[in-house]
């Protein structure tokens, strides 16, 4: 870890998922290359997967998590675009999300997704103490620099669990089941004026099984009286 960050230190200007040398004055922090990849179609609108364009119906929108809207990635979970994320992840190279942040954002105008706040996902105390940040939550102030789209710190972690990587796909609801609970001091905060319904971001760094997604929800809606219209899922990667 601490080799790597001294290679970016000493390295900045490179590609944040490729690592090939990049213009010092970019942006997103993303090669030309990798840059043209976000272009790629044929995505499901709903569930954010690759489907055939002769199909008519997507074979995935059935995994997605009951009452979730849409979701939207910026890169598949492989090759370069899954050592990036577990890099920014693991190895405490926190300017990540500030490339990451520009993409979503682009994504989010690309999109014309009407979004009230986006709240991030939150990670065990224990993973907290060890990387010193949650990577979402960097993540979604990032976009909110961006976007000027407030962000909510609703939720926590009720208990620590095993890593959701961790367990098999059969097992990951089970072990995230009520792990995930609203903020005390926040609860008094969630009074919408005229109890509004909103639209609502998630934002994660990877999404697999969608169990966590699930989860957040569950204690949204069980634990606020928030009337929520639309929920959007904005993650950095996702398993296809």
């Amino acid at each position: 870890m601490f080799l790597e960050v001294v290679r970016e230190w000493l390295c900045p200007n490179k590609c944040i998922v490729c690592r090939s040398f990049i213009k010092e004055n970019s942006e997103v922090g993303l090669c030309l290359h990798c840059e043209e990849a976000l272009l790629e179609r044929n995505l499901c609108p709903r569930c954010g997967k690759p489907y055939s364009v002769d199909s008519s119906v997507c074979s995935y929108c059935n995994e997605v998590p009951r009452g979730v809207t849409r979701i939207l990635a910026l890169f598949p979970y492989v090759d370069f675009y899954k050592e990036s994320v577990l890099r920014w992840k693991y190895t405490g190279i926190r300017k990540y999300a500030k490339g990451y942040s520009v993409l979503m954002a682009n994504l989010i105008q690309r999109e014309h997704l009407d979004i009230d706040c986006l709240i991030p996902v939150p990670i065990a105390r224990h993973r907290y103490f060890e990387r010193g940040f949650n990577q979402a939550f960097d993540l979604a102030h990032e976009v909110s620099n961006d976007t000027s789209i407030p962000v909510l710190e609703l939720l926590e972690r009720a208990y620590d669990t095993k890593p959701q990587s961790a367990c098999k796909k059969e097992e990951r609801a089970k072990n995230i089941h009520k792990a995930i609970r609203v903020k005390e001091d926040t609860k008094q905060d969630l009074q919408i004026e005229g109890n509004v319904p909103i639209n609502i971001a998630l934002i994660d760094d990877i999404y697999t099984t969608g169990s966590t997604v699930a989860e957040c929800i569950r204690a949204l809606k069980q634990e606020t009286s928030i009337q929520i219209q639309d929920i959007y899922v904005l993650t950095v990667c996702l398993a296809i």
